[in-house]
């Protein structure tokens, strides 16, 4: 049985455990628990679900720190799969995450989460309460377009990846002996191109399309205050953590999600907020006696790293959050 959170178009949402589902019926069962301790089954009509969430195993698991490390590695994304899929539903929420295939004309459909720290192993989706859907070719798709591999062999390392987040679909592809070595790397290039601009590696990682980020600059000339990376969150091309993600796997260091943690007042404290405000850094985790990790939205920039050695007496580690996180933790950092 399947953990699942399903959330109705009424806006309403209940956990529980699925029994059995298929797309193709109309009513699935979930085992719920009442206020009681007891167990209930409901029958729950498919037309009236917008979305959900399977659950994987380990999910309630608490991490022992809230930075993402483990798959950073894993560049563009997991390089996930066929197609890259960019889901807007009718409220304005916005998904993001790969799937083996995509038909506009089917009533539903799964697709996995493109970040490994998601709790969800995957998430169908109503196709009645999608307002738009932007898709992209990941690895996988290159490969079946350059005659590689089978589209049959693409679903069966897609099956061996939803099974093991941890590694990338090429390695997989690689060690089932589908493609050489030789065959990846080639595709691999095609698929991304290093670069230290955030637009154009959001492009390159199959994330926005050339026209998205050029209305994206336009705004930003006008409204030269603001980030690009927050215009495309606002402009709902992008989430938070597609940037955070992109960035840390273009960077080659960690990342962290500020908008579910709560940064103890001790930690926030071990930088002024002065330096805070000046530099937009927060201190996110104190680790044994001696090591500060703190997250900025360029945990690269080298003057920024020689301005924190000079401010504070501990090493430091510097790891990837959405600016506009940052500025929101500052804030509240002030205000308390």
């Amino acid at each position: 049985m399947n953990p699942v959170i399903v959330y109705f178009a009424d806006g309403k949402s209940k956990a529980g455990k699925a029994l059995f589902f298929n797309v193709n019926k109309q009513t699935f069962p979930l085992q719920v628990e009442t206020a009681g301790g007891e167990l209930e089954v409901l029958t729950i009509r498919l037309d009236e679900v917008k979305k959900i969430l399977f659950l994987k195993k380990d999910a309630d698991a608490l991490p022992e720190s809230p930075v993402h490390r483990e798959t950073i590695d894993q560049s563009t994304f997991a390089s996930s799969v066929a197609l890259k899929l960019a889901v807007e539903l009718q409220d304005g929420e916005l998904l993001t995450g790969s799937t083996v295939k995509y038909n506009p004309n089917d009533k539903g459909f799964f697709m996995m989460p493109l970040n490994p720290a998601d709790p969800s192993e995957r998430i169908y989706i109503n196709a009645r309460f999608v307002r738009n859907i932007e898709q992209r070719k990941l690895l996988g798709r290159i490969l079946v377009d350059e005659r590689k591999i089978s589209n049959g062999q693409l679903e069966k390392a897609g099956q061996v990846q939803a099974e093991n987040r941890a590694k990338r679909i090429g390695t997989i592809l690689v060690e089932k002996a589908m493609i050489s070595q030789v065959q990846l790397d080639e595709s691999l290039k095609k698929q991304r191109e290093r670069t230290v601009k955030l637009g154009e590696l959001l492009i390159e990682a199959g994330y926005i399309s050339r026209d998205q980020l050029d209305s994206a600059l336009c705004i930003q000339k006008e409204f030269r205050n603001k980030r690009l990376g927050q215009i495309l969150v606002d402009l709902k091309y992008v989430t938070p953590n597609d940037i955070c993600l992109a960035l840390a796997s273009q960077l080659g260091c960690a990342w962290v999600d500020l908008s579910q943690i709560n940064i103890p007042p001790e930690t926030l404290a071990l930088l002024p907020f002065d330096v805070e405000k000046r530099l937009e850094v927060v201190p996110v985790e104190k680790r044994g006696g001696d090591l500060l990790i703190i997250a900025a939205s360029q945990p690269k920039d080298p003057e920024l790293l020689k301005e924190l050695i000079r401010l504070t007496p501990w090493k430091l580690e510097l790891v990837v959050a959405y600016d506009g996180y940052i500025i929101s933790a500052i804030q509240k950092n002030i205000s308390n």
